[in-house]
This record gives C-alpha cells, structure tokens and sequence, in this order.
C-alpha cells in the first residue's frame, strides 16, 4: 500500500497531486528549485525539500536527486506529473531499481508510445487509423524530400520525441521544406536531444479530439470519454472542452473504443490519453498518445465525477478499479482556459514580472488550479502557463457564458495574460457555433485582434484613474481650486490622450476628450460600477488597468508609442522583445538584408522567436553571439 508519494514537478500540477493525497491521507514529499522557494509547492507538503539552484539538469531534471531524496525519506512511489521527467524511460528505470514505485506506465509503454515513429508502428500492428507519411530510419535530406513530394504538400514535419508543438512545422511547398527541416531538427535536437522527424499529411482545418484513459493494475481498461482541444496557438492548446460538440453518438462510441483497444494491445497501465486528427469529412486518425496525466484532465473530472489522480494512485498500487465502464457517465459541458503569462497582441510572446495580486471572486463557481501567490515572480526558466480555469455546466451555451463570468472574475493583477484574449475566442460567433479547427486562432487573427476602445470607453477607464487618486488624497492640496479645469495626458494602450479635468466640487468631477463628456462622483462606489482595479505593472511607472471588463495599460503624461514584434529604437534598431538567450545568429555582421529577413534567432521559455529586420540594409552591428543571454529591450543588432 502507498503510504508516502514524491512529487517530481513544480507549480499547480504539484500542488493537483497533493490534495488527492491529503484526501486518501497519504503523505507527501515536495521537491523545489531554489528560485522557487517562494511558491506554493514549495511548501504544501508534508516535507519539502529544496533541490537547491542552477540550471533545470541540476534541479527538476536531475533524477539522481530525485531518487536520492526520495530513498533518505522513506518514499513509496514519485508522481511526476506532466512534462519533465514524467515520460522518461531512464528516470522510470531509475525509479523502479531504487525499489520505488513509478505512478505511470511502464518502460515499455513510454518508450513505445513516447516516439512517434514506434507508435505508429505499432499502432499500424494494431489496424488503428493513421494519417499518411513517412517514419523510416534514414533521416537524410533527400530521402525526406522525396517523401515529403511522394505525400504531397502541404506536409507537417514534426519530432519523434517530443510534444508541444516544439519541432513542428507545416511545409506548404516543396521550395521551403529544407529550411523548414533545419528549423525543426535544431528546435528539437535543443528541447529533446533527439533531432529525428516524421513526416505526415497534412490535414486542412482538422480538429483536435483526444480520448481519456485509465487503465488498473488488474489488466482492466476504461476510457472516460473524449475531450476537444482544437483551440490552440503555435500548436500549444489554450482552451480545452469535453464533450466534443463535432461528434454524434456513433462517433463517439467508435473513438472511445478505439482508444480502449489501444490500451489492451499494448498492456497499459494508469492513466493516458489517445490524440486523434479528426478531419472535416468525420474521419479520425491515431495522432500520438499521451503516457502520464494532461494538463487538462480537469474538464474530465468536472464531465465524469472521477478523480483522475485517485485512479492513477490505484492502478500503480496494483489495485482492480470497482466499477464497470458503463458506470463511466460523461455528464454537462466544462470548459478549461489556460492562463498563460504572455501578450497575445505581440505575437503571443511570453512576458515576465512580477505577480502583483491574483484575485478572484466567490460569486462564480469555478475551479482555479494555480501554483502561484501574491508576490510570486514569474520565470523564463519554465512554460509561462500560470494557472488553469475550469467551469460545467449543463450545457456548452451556458458553460460559455459561465466560463466568461469565471475570465472576468480572475485578475493576475501586474503581470500581462491572455484572459482577455479567451474572452475573445469565447464571444467569436464560429466559436459558438462550435466551428473550430487547429487553426482557428491563426485564421481569425485579424478577427480576434484587440479591440480599441472608443474615447467614451476611455474616459470610463479615466474616470476610475482619476476617482481612486482623489479618494486618496487631499483634493484641494493636489488639485488647486476647484472650478478649475486643466489639461492632463494619459497614454492608454500606447495611444496618447489629451483629457481636459475639472474638479467641479469635493465629490464631483468632470472630464471630457474629443468632444466627449462624462460627469463622475468621487466615490467608492463609482469604483465598484466600474469594475475597477488598477495595479503597478513595470518600473517606468505604467499601470494595469481593469475597468468593466476591460483591460489596459495606462501611463500618465506617456507620449512613446509601443512597439509590434521585433522593437526598434530607430528603424534599423532591432530589440530583444524579452528575456532569452541568442540561440542562432544567421548574418554576420557587415551582411546586406532584406525586409523580413531573419537575422538571428532568440530562445526564451524553451520556444524560438525569429528576430527579422525592419529595412533593407547592411548589418552594421551585433552586440550578441550566440549562446549568450539578453535582457528584454536590449538592442540586439544594428542596420544601416
């Protein structure tokens, strides 16, 4: 019986696996990386133990610690979560010879399932569906061309090793596919330390279904219906549903059943999931599987009523589950949003900072797996997904409406999200309609795109800037006589406005721009109609404004506009748009350029982002080489 479980991971996962534990009253043993020692994993343990600093080899990916750790506290299985070391043979085979439990399959289950190309194999053993393409040996740049031309285009390239999205690229044409090539191996040869590929059809407009399973210690297999992760950017998925509103019940039966015979032909055991291509014309096929717990498993638990992490708990105990499949309902509709510390108006880039405030409103049901506290910095050592929202309901129309009610009662107060992103997707009318493929967010870029607020909206945002500083001061002492107006500028999302201010009298103010008035009183309670919140957001003074839902970055008497992309002090100036290392110079220096060329390449938050110029030119200056770390603003390279 397992007494006392190890978690090897970090954050909300951690944290997902101690409160089962807490509920089967088993003890547990926290593992933490110096520059996390403020988190609450950290300290949510029974014990909690640091693994002290350095780079990710020498804390959550140093699996002789691990064991080592493990061993000195009597520990009768690790959990290792999802991500890092949760689908590694050689930490599973380390595990198992130390005389401790692994909560997973085995090691022959990860390593067939865990490369895509003996997956396929084998899955081609078993008469599962499989999209067309190639998986042979010979990685040589002829032989996948040829392949790639014998598939027909366009084709998706993708590592054998690994997953989100790292090592992936769609190839639309034959005269691209060897740049595209190299650009995937070295992404991921670094994520992986496998450079191999596969190549497969590509399918226009699919949908992503993937199907829950897991599987007991007795040899019995269940699966607990399916779930649609469709939306997605840079193949990483962003909101998650269950059920999948494309299937009809038939479908389903054929899916879930499908994913069931996988599991007993390859002896499975604990929980796992089975991705599938699910293409425009109601056909599926094997994509990869899963070896370990998703990330979103909550819209699973919320839908069936099982604790995920209980059974996984069970299997590797050697336990029978007690109940049949047919005890398997899949109930309501539920919704997961990830929370992603990160600007979807720039590109999706990552952002870093500080964690101000996270608030969170009693009013709404929902459910909020977090790993972060008031306080908490965020770092680029890790995936920037912050927490995960979840909400049911009885249907998918008022699992929408209650999942949007959830994104505004949720602040990350002083760090830049996608919440108001998802807010987007959700009210997109495709969307609703339940009209979504993997491209979705790519396709309706333009659609989702930010939506500026007009000068009444503003003056909204204004008005609550203004109200809070007044309560909060002496109005007289700050503002002079009353009746006498003046003009103050405010920058709101980069865009400067120039606001005429009258201080009408002690609990009344008047504000206008453009022609457009508003009258204001200084209350409280103008703060609460207006759903404000205002917070610190970076050291030049600039402030993280929520206000009726919207939400903005104000900075008083600010007059610089902001930056898209790849930010230029001048127009040959090209900044780094945040934290990273320089993974690739492509141009050396005294090179000529072209508009949209690459010029180097910046790795941050274990993704690659293409560093282009802004004008032809001649490179004249490269302050970096490769390898090298660079803080966000810097200039990195100069053309004249």
């Amino acid at each position: 019986m397992i007494k006392k479980i190890l978690v090897a991971n970090r954050g909300e996962i951690a944290l997902r696996v101690f409160k089962t534990c807490k509920k089967l009253g088993i003890e547990t043993v926290s593992i933490y990386a110096q520059d996390d020692s403020a988190l609450k994993h950290a300290s949510a343990a029974d014990t909690n133990i640091s693994l002290g600093g350095g780079a990710l080899a020498d804390t959550y990916l140093n699996q002789e610690k691990i064991i080592q750790i493990a061993k000195e506290n009597n520990v009768d299985a690790i959990h290792p979560g999802y991500g890092f070391l949760s689908e590694n043979t050689d930490f599973c085979k380390m595990v198992n010879e130390a005389g401790i439990i692994f909560i997973g399959p085995s090691v022959k289950a990860i390593e067939l399932m865990g490369d895509k190309k003996t997956s396929k194999v084998a899955m081609e053993k078993l008469g599962i569906p499989l999209v067309p393409g190639y998986h042979g040996d010979d990685q040589s740049e002829k032989t996948l061309l040829s392949e790639a031309n014998r598939i027909g285009f366009p084709v998706l390239i993708k590592a054998t090793a690994g997953g989100g999205g790292k090592g992936m690229r769609i190839v639309e044409k034959e005269e691209s596919f060897l740049e595209e090539l190299s650009s995937a191996k070295r992404e991921a040869q670094n994520a992986f330390s496998n450079d191999k590929v596969l190549l497969e059809k590509y399918i226009v407009n699919p949908r992503h279904i993937e199907v829950q399973l897991v599987s007991d210690g007795q040899g019995n297999h269940f699966h607990f219906f399916e779930r649609e992760c469709s939306i997605q950017r840079r193949y990483q998925k962003v909101i998650e549903e269950a059920p999948a509103s494309c299937l009809t019940p038939e479908t389903r039966k054929e899916i879930c059943e499908t994913a069931v015979k996988i599991a007993q032909g390859i002896n499975y055991v604990g929980a796992g999931t089975i991705e599938y291509i699910y293409a425009p014309d109601n056909s599926f096929y094997f994509l990869e599987m899963n070896t370990r717990l998703q990330v979103e498993h909550p819209v699973t638990e919320m839908t069936t009523g099982f604790d995920l992490v209980e059974l996984q708990i069970e299997a590797a105990s050697g336990k029978a589950f007690d109940f049949k499949q047919s005890d398997v309902k899949q109930v309501g509709h539920s919704f997961e949003c990830r929370i992603y510390a990160e600007n979807p108006d720039m590109d999706f880039l990552p952002t870093t900072g500080k964690i101000n405030t996270i608030e969170v409103s009693p009013q709404v049901n929902y459910r909020l797996d977090c790993g972060y506290s008031d306080g908490n910095s965020i770092s680029t050592s890790y995936d920037p997904m912050l927490a995960k929202l979840t909400v049911v309901a009885d249907n998918r129309d008022l699992a929408i409406e209650k999942m949007q009610k959830a994104l505004n009662s949720v602040v990350f107060g002083g760090v830049k999200t996608n919440i108001d992103y998802m807010k987007r997707v959700l009210s997109h009318s495709d969307f609703k309609s339940g009209d979504i493929h993997t491209h979705f967010i790519k396709d309706k870029a333009n659609e989702l795109d930010k939506e500026e607020l007009t000068t009444f909206k503003k003056l909204k945002v204004i008005s609550g800037v203004l109200v809070e500083e007044l309560l909060s001061q002496d109005l007289v002492k700050v503002w002079g006589s009353l009746n006498k107006p003046f003009e103050r500028v405010f920058e709101i999302d980069g865009e400067s406005l120039s606001i005429s201010v009258n201080l009408k009298s002690k609990s009344i103010l008047d504000i206008s721009a453009k022609g457009i008035n508003r009258t204001v009183e200084i209350s409280r309670k103008t703060l609460d109609d207006l759903k404000f919140k205002k917070f610190l957001f970076n050291k030049s003074g600039d402030y993280q404004v929520f206000c009726n839902g919207a939400e903005v970055i104000v900075k008083l008497n600010g007059k610089a506009k902001r930056f898209d992309g790849a930010m230029a002090i001048s127009e040959g100036s090209l900044q780094s748009p945040m934290p990273g290392k320089v993974f690739k110079v492509l141009k050396e220096k005294g090179s000529e350029v072209s508009t949209g060329e690459t010029v180097l390449i910046l790795e941050a938050m274990k993704m690659e982002h293409a560093i282009k110029a802004t004008k032809d030119g001649t490179l004249t200056e490269l302050y970096f080489n490769e390898g090298e770390q660079v803080q966000g603003g810097v200039v990195l390279c100069e053309i004249e």
